[in-house]
């Protein structure tokens, strides 16, 4: 790392979980279905041990010394902690958090793990960040402190290291009515008590969620939603009347025809709520439609960021495979091919520029954190989604049979094949056991059922496509009354009537006044003595 990345204070304690813990924590009683499967224990059965012990595997790495400075952080108070927890208050601390996130991408499964704990984790930021609202907008908790229980549960979540998988997504609903989905099986509060809220329902989707100690519930608000279906804050696992319905697992069995697939499956899951008691201290929020109709898209803008982050490392892993099967195959030096290596190398660049661009431009939060812009990192993730599977296709094109026309393992080793399989794979670069390999890792990632789920995870991932682009036109800035359209008036000559004026004079302050709290918030974090802004 940047010297200035380093952190060479000594630690006077570490609050850093090992992989033996984790495991262990997940024999715990949880009602965890995988397909047609019930599963006793999600550390040791065959269809989820292969992802659990990469998730142990995480933890372990925080605990290497030589790994220390880009894995951990030493807090104010002399504690050493996962870098999953790092509040960054500055664009080098920004910039430090992404490259923490990058190592743990490159290092699981090629960036093929999206729901590692340290992105599960990233959710809820936004809520410590700024807690007072969730409370203050909250309809039924009467005054039951629900700020105090968010920054108490981070305090528990950091000082354990726990993992909080999210579930936000609701059931499909008739979207030709909009009372369908006040009507739908969602989950709901259907009692409350001095002990807490009673749920019940469905939430219709999230991932890595077997493998979590907390369920982290939350709404994307949906025209029609009724009071008792907005609810944020957390349920652990293993709660009695919890279960937890995953998909039929891809994983594959051989980890050597199957590189990356035979690493596990995070599997995707809908979880079922039977009557079941949250404890208040878990509850962060209830009974407000029209709070989590805005101020809820915040929590999801640091796993949309990681996203792009993601993304990046996807593309560049895409183009390195590209480059090396070019050259096994001997036709790196075409112009035709390299014009589309070129095509190829041209992605991952405007990718990674998206990333660069968004902490470039950062501002500040209510809390004094340092947030990317996040216009910029979601057109990031616009281009990708635009771009990806053309760039795929690309590479599959170039390989030729070769992504797909390679032997077995066994046929690799038999004696009386395995001199026709050299001279079929021999090339001017490598070895000709190096194009299988490469072929195995293409196979895996863009031409198996392992590799479908990861592009349609891609795909859906929070705010699909075609939701990015609808929700860009509802930024004050891209309409009629923005700087885009005013410096085209200008060129155009076109006059303003006197109550578009007005508007756009409105659009304006508002412009300024945004730009103006970006810089309270930088001189209030500052005054706090925790602002470390360039």
């Amino acid at each position: 790392m940047d010297a200035q990345n380093r952190d060479t204070r000594p630690a006077a304690r570490t609050a850093l979980r090992t992989g033996e813990d984790y495991l262990r924590s997940l024999d715990d009683g949880r009602v965890v279905w995988v397909g047609n499967t019930r599963v006793d224990n999600v550390a040791t059965h065959p269809l989820t041990r292969d992802y659990a012990r990469r998730t142990a595997e995480f933890f372990d790495l925080h605990h290497r010394p030589e790994l220390h400075d880009v894995l951990t952080f030493v807090d104010d108070d002399g504690t050493r902690r996962s870098m999953t927890w790092f509040q960054h208050r500055s664009k080098e601390e920004l910039v430090r958090k992404r490259r923490y996130h990058e190592f743990i991408m490159k290092h699981f499964v090629a960036a093929s793990c999206p729901r590692t704990p340290d992105v599960q984790n990233y959710i809820l930021v936004t809520y410590v960040d700024d807690p007072e609202p969730w409370e203050k907008a909250a309809v039924g908790a009467d005054g039951r402190g629900l700020a105090r229980n968010i920054r108490e549960f981070y305090r528990h979540a950091m000082e354990n290291d726990l993992v909080c998988a999210p579930h936000f997504v609701d059931p499909q609903a008739d979207r030709s009515s909009t009372d369908a989905h006040g009507t739908s099986p969602a989950l709901r509060v259907v009692a409350t008590n001095d002990d807490g809220i009673v749920v019940n329902g469905v939430k219709a989707i999230g991932t890595g969620s077997a493998f979590g100690d907390f369920l982290h519930l939350g709404v994307f608000f949906r025209p029609g939603a009724k009071g008792d279906q907005i609810i944020y804050g957390v349920c652990p696992a293993s709660t009695k009347g919890v279960t937890i319905v995953c998909r039929e697992s891809v994983v594959k069995d051989d980890p050597v025809e199957h590189p990356l697939a035979s690493q596990g499956d995070e599997l995707d899951s809908t979880v079922l709520f039977d009557n079941v008691l949250i404890p208040w201290k878990y509850v962060f929020h209830i009974g407000n439609p029209d709070h989590a109709k805005l101020y809820p898209q915040r929590v999801f803008d640091w796993v949309h960021y990681h996203a792009l982050v993601r993304q990046a490392v996807r593309a560049e892993l895409l183009a390195g495979l590209a480059i090396l099967v070019c050259e096994h195959l001997g036709t790196a030096k075409i112009d035709a091919v390299q014009a589309r290596l070129a095509k190829i190398i041209g992605f991952q660049q405007s990718v990674f520029a998206h990333v660069i661009a968004s902490e470039d431009l950062g501002f500040y939060t209510p809390g004094g954190l340092y947030k990317p812009n996040i216009q910029l990192f979601n057109w990031g993730r616009v281009y990708f989604l635009q771009q990806f599977g053309a760039m795929i296709q690309e590479l599959i094109d170039l390989c030729g049979r070769s992504a797909l026309m390679f032997p077995t393992e066994a046929q690799w080793q038999d004696p009386a094949m395995r001199p026709w399989f050299e001279r079929l794979n021999k090339g001017p670069t490598g070895e000709p056991y190096d194009r299988i390999k490469l072929a195995r890792v293409i196979r895996d990632l863009y031409l198996t059922d392992w590799g479908g789920r990861l592009y349609m995870f891609e795909n859906f991932n929070g705010t699909p496509l075609q939701t990015l682009l609808s929700l860009t036109l509802k930024r004050a800035e891209f309409t009629g009354s923005g700087p885009f359209a005013a410096f085209a008036r200008r060129v155009a000559g076109i006059e303003v009537a006197q109550d578009q004026a007005t508007e756009y004079t409105r659009v304006a302050d508002y412009a300024k006044a945004q730009d103006a709290a970006r810089e309270e918030g930088l001189a209030a974090s500052l005054v706090r003595g925790s602002g470390r802004a360039a």
